[in-house]
């Protein structure tokens, strides 16, 4: 089986996020709190196209949720949707070429594929103003999900989406996206 991990490109702006948000005393905050296995990962420069092992973006997300907001994981939706921002608007904007949340949907598996490995995201709904996912074996924190969950608000919204809305199902892994 193979192991699940995420991208450097996909750590990169939550660690900007916490650092600009909460400052560098919040960042050394979060760090102290991982296990030691994961702070070691931290000691260098995150890389862009390095894989690290999932569990630190989920402790990391569960961190700042436990940290800065009193255990609520919601507030990581904000940071995913930052995360889009850095992302479709740098390292990945080819796919924003995809002029359409319908059409970026349909897209939806392959972008996965560049964050994450050992899970899969499934489109079950790909219709004009309603988008339906599910990650599949993904082992992650509420937290991280609700990251996720942010990032796909935020990419509907790249894409020429209007007056979108996320309906979470949290503990299926599953995102409803419904949009103009």
């Amino acid at each position: 089986m193979e192991p699940q991990q995420v991208k450097g490109t996909g750590l990169i702006p939550v660690i900007a996020y916490i650092r600009n948000r909460f400052g560098d005393d919040g960042w050394a905050k979060v760090v102290e709190s991982l296990p030691p296995h994961l702070r070691s990962e931290l000691a260098h420069k995150v890389m862009e196209i390095k894989w690290y092992p999932i569990e630190l973006a989920a402790e990391m997300y569960a961190a700042v949720a436990r940290l800065f907001a009193g255990g609520d994981p919601k507030l990581c939706q904000e940071i995913g949707r930052t995360s889009a921002d850095y992302g479709l608007s740098t390292v990945y904007k080819f796919f924003l070429r995809f002029g359409t949340p319908q059409m970026f949907g349909s897209r939806g598996p392959d972008m996965w594929k560049t964050y994450y490995t050992g899970s899969a995201l499934v489109v079950s709904v790909n219709d004009k103003g309603h988008i339906a996912v599910e990650v599949q074996g993904i082992q992650t924190s509420d937290a991280h999900f609700y990251s996720i969950i942010g990032w796909m608000e935020r990419a509907g919204e790249l894409t020429g989406g209007k007056n979108i809305r996320v309906v979470p199902d949290v503990p299926k892994r599953r995102v409803e996206v419904f949009y103009e």
